[in-house]
């Protein structure tokens, strides 16, 4: 980057303080009446493997954090005593990804960024990769957008230090090593969000300062379209076949509905395998379970036509009666779908065109951010 081009750059060897020696670097005390502010960033240098039934996602991320270090102040140009560091010597955020499972691993490297005015800052960076837990809202799968999260926490309680996003160099996402494009649409914008939490570890009540920062997936629809609804559509449309059969016919109406009910069963259980086990009902399970009640209504239906109005006004007049039922059943049952599918355009259409509004805005300050002087002049790394 060009701007790292222009830092003047001096490589110095991190090695552990050995047992009497001594610095002249004072450690510094902890801060009084005020909280120690660290700025973090975040870089998603890849994004796989997004599990839905699971909640979880692999990523690879590069984490920033600056903090003010009063005590290294003047040794912009004293290198040789950078070299005699010893960093459990110095205050530190002791961040934490929390989110973050057993499958993760993570580097980490510290080194000194002086300003113009040679006041001194500790940047400690951190490549991580792993699998994280992300809890999904799904009630509107498969029309649904994710946000991708990472969240970070310090270790310190919450009166100690504040996580602040870094509004000088902005968190990013690499797009082109995404592996997950065919099932997921990507957003460029990364958003930042402050926050407490509390540890369930301690037995303590302190809570801890926490800054999550988070991108945003939505989901391609055209597998859901094609394998679920339109599926589901054609066997439900095939209830109205039964109508052909003569209304004194009972039980082979009654047959041929309970085994398309059966049918649509069986493909409901079949989906389930794409979600978690949620308590609230998605978007799709709202169609499937409005598809079958629509078969039972038929179903009973036919129950009533051939055990009573039979009866009741003989086979002519319940021919025409099922006749006219049987328009209504198709008027409403095709008149829902065209009003589900202009509900669904609408909700997907407004989200997904705030998603690019946000991502037009983001770039915007991406631009601005780049266009302003860098403010470290030297970085001397450990």
């Amino acid at each position: 980057m060009a701007d790292e081009e222009d830092r003047k750059t001096m490589s110095v060897d991190d090695r552990p303080k050995e047992e009497g020696e001594k610095t002249e670097i004072s450690e510094r005390k902890p801060l009084a009446n005020r909280k120690e502010k660290v700025t973090v960033r975040v870089v998603f240098l890849k994004v796989a493997d997004i599990e839905t039934v699971k909640e979880r996602f692999h990523a690879e991320a590069f984490v920033q954090a600056k903090w003010r270090e009063p005590t290294l102040d003047g040794l912009m140009d004293s290198p040789q005593k950078i070299e005699e560091l010893n960093w459990n010597d110095y205050w530190n955020p002791k961040l934490t990804l929390v989110n973050a499972l057993d499958e993760f691993h993570e580097t980490v490297g510290r080194s000194v960024l002086f300003n113009a005015q040679g006041e001194a800052f500790v940047c400690e960076r951190k490549k991580i990769k792993g699998k994280f837990h992300e809890t999904l809202e799904l009630d509107r799968f498969p029309f649904d957008t994710q946000h991708i999260s990472l969240t970070i926490a310090s270790n310190r309680p919450e009166k100690e230090v504040v996580l602040v996003s870094d509004d000088e160099d902005l968190s990013r996402i690499h797009l082109h090593s995404f592996v997950d494009q065919q099932e997921w649409i990507l957003y460029k914008h990364v958003a930042a969000s402050q926050g407490t939490i509390h540890k369930t570890e301690e037995a303590s009540s302190e809570r801890h300062a926490s800054l999550t920062f988070s991108c945003r997936a939505s989901r391609r629809i055209g597998f859901f379209m094609w394998n679920v609804f339109f599926v589901m559509f054609f066997i439900c449309s095939m209830t109205f076949t039964t109508f052909a059969l003569s209304v004194t016919l009972l039980p082979n109406r009654i047959q041929l509905t309970l085994i398309l009910l059966l049918t649509t069963m069986t493909y409901k259980f079949s989906v389930n395998q794409y979600l978690p086990k949620i308590s609230y009902l998605t978007y799709l399970d709202s169609y499937i379970l409005t598809a079958m009640v629509a078969i039972c209504l038929i179903c009973a239906w036919h129950a009533v036509v051939g055990g009573f109005v039979v009866h009741a006004v003989g086979e002519k007049e319940a021919f025409w009666i099922d006749k006219y039922v049987l328009i209504g059943f198709v008027v409403v049952y095709f008149g829902g779908h065209l009003f589900l599918s202009i509900v669904i355009y609408v909700v997907v259409s407004k989200e997904r065109s705030q998603d690019e509004k946000d991502e037009q805005d983001y770039l915007r300050q991406v631009f601005v951010s780049s266009e302003k002087p860098q403010q470290f002049s030297v970085e001397l790394f450990k």
